[in-house]
């Protein structure tokens, strides 16, 4: 079953984060009308009373879009798909001796490779495991589209980002403060290295091996997107390249971080985050029971295939570095004696 969801949520200034208030779900099978869920009323302590568990049923649902939604489009569309643009054009038009190929070859690495093998098996039309754990993995193109359709260079500008998402003061949001302090920090190296490699902004327009690199992203990987989905067609001075390669290499490696090495901790718990419910949404009026509850979740062979899927996803490659000047194990050989 797909069910869309919209969450209200306040500043709890007691518990220092944001706390759901209140939850719409709506049946984008049956063409029901929303229905409305808020928490039971404080009196209420009984786990098992009717709105305790209507409104652990509504945050099950609602947990459900989310999880197809970072499955999807946060894991698979931004965190490996566009990340691949970068990379064939990297590998493309950069030589192995230019400076720019050896500050971001140790983050492109390994990504065309498991990309090609996700679209042979994940996210095939023809045989698509996600489809057997996902609610929307039977639309795949339709869910990539739709993401694709808000996506732009913008998003990757991490600053910039949480400006526009007005998300700047929310207390206890540990993913905006740790891509913010990692973007400064990456941000501040990569800059040193394009202080080093360019002596002025002159070297950075004339250097014509990074200008192809820019133009296929946008020529050729967004193709077909409204101007090139806002990518740079060509740089000319030394901080813009700076935050491109900043952006580049942040949301190859810690939003990549963020959204895949965790995915086994929550969904190996299928009621914490299920992926896919096997009952209509509750109608508005509805008393929820638990065996209500239960029969909306999968069978325990479509669980165990996504435990075994997050699992193998949430694991490290065996060439995955960790920290500056460490060296990969190589254990698959593909990398060569001079990196």
């Amino acid at each position: 079953m797909v069910c869309r969801p919209r969450r209200l949520s306040s500043v709890s200034e007691k518990r220092r984060s944001m706390v759901p208030v209140q939850i719409r779900l709506e049946n984008q099978n049956d063409g029901e009308p929303p229905t409305f869920w808020a928490p039971p009323e404080p009196g209420i302590t009984d786990l098992d009373h009717p709105k305790q568990l209507a409104w652990l049923f509504a945050k099950m649902w609602f947990r459900c879009a989310d999880a197809n939604i970072q499955s999807l489009c946060k894991h698979f569309a931004r965190a490996h798909a566009t990340n691949e643009i970068f990379a064939v054009a990297v590998y493309r038009n950069l030589s192995s001796s230019h400076p720019m190929f050896r500050l971001l070859q140790p983050h492109i690495q390994g990504i065309i490779p498991i990309n090609v093998q996700a679209r042979g098996t994940l996210v095939n039309p023809g045989r698509n495991i996600l489809s057997s754990y996902l609610s929307g993995g039977d639309n795949l193109m339709k869910v990539f589209s739709n993401h694709y359709k808000e996506f732009s260079y913008q998003n990757l500008i991490i600053p910039d980002e949480i400006k526009r998402r007005g998300v700047e003061e929310i207390p206890g949001y540990l993913l905006r403060d740790d891509l913010l302090s990692y973007w400064e920090i990456l941000g501040r190296y990569t800059g040193r290295m394009v202080d080093i490699s360019y002596t002025t902004d002159e070297d950075v327009a004339k250097d014509s091996e990074m200008q192809d690199v820019l133009r296929e992203v946008v020529d050729i990987g967004f193709r077909g997107f409204p101007e090139g989905a806002g990518f740079p067609r060509e740089i000319s001075n030394k901080e813009k390249l700076t935050e491109f390669l900043t952006a580049v290499i942040v949301n190859i490696s810690v939003f990549h971080t963020a959204v895949n090495f965790h995915t086994y901790t929550i969904y190996n718990f299928a009621p914490n985050a299920p992926t896919i419910m096997t009952d209509p949404p509750p109608k508005q009026h509805e008393e929820i029971t638990m065996d209500r509850i239960l029969k909306c979740l999968p069978v325990k062979e479509i669980i165990f295939v996504r435990m075994a899927v997050s699992e193998v996803l949430g694991s490290y490659s065996p060439i995955e570095r960790f920290y500056l000047g460490s060296t990969s194990e190589n254990k698959l050989g593909i990398l060569g004696e001079n990196m």
